[in-house]
């Protein structure tokens, strides 16, 4: 019988608990990284820039960002002095640099991440985890272009 109670139906559907577990994520993210004067955006935009030369239109489309959030990130970034613009090979383009500083609180920052990863995830056995980390990948995968592998990857 299909449960007609509306608390009983909404705290029971599965994308309902993945939008709530979602934001005890991000909290926890925020947390972790508001040490290092960093927000979740900051730190993806500095972990995707450290991959290589990519401009901001790339930063943007690699991780999924809008371009007026991603020039309002650089220049965070850049006022922390985290990473700089600097002109790309084309001198119409900019390409977004991590500095040394900034790869340095990225290795730190990395290190806390997983340190509140494992805190966050100890209510379940390392084989929920895992078929967890799966099913999440998944989902990612399928509903978000910019998470799907690329061949360089």
């Amino acid at each position: 019988m299909r449960e007609t109670n509306p608390v009983a139906r909404i705290t029971q559907a599965p994308l309902f608990l993945l939008f709530r577990v979602g934001d005890a994520a991000r909290e926890a993210v925020e947390q972790a990284l508001e040490r290092y004067d960093l927000r979740g955006k900051d730190f993806r935009v500095l972990a995707y820039a450290a991959t290589g030369t990519h401009s901001q239109q790339d930063l943007a489309r690699s991780t999924g960002l809008d371009r007026t959030t991603m020039v309002a990130v650089v220049d965070r970034l850049e006022r922390t002095g985290m990473a700089t613009r600097e002109r790309g090979a084309d001198r119409r383009r900019h390409v977004v640099v991590p500095t040394a500083q900034g790869l340095r609180t990225l290795t730190d920052a990395f290190a806390d991440l997983e340190r509140t990863q494992a805190d966050f995830l100890a209510a379940l056995s390392p084989a929920t985890q895992q078929a967890m980390d799966t099913a999440l990948t998944q989902l990612f995968t399928a509903h978000d272009p910019s998470c799907r592998p690329r061949p360089d990857d």
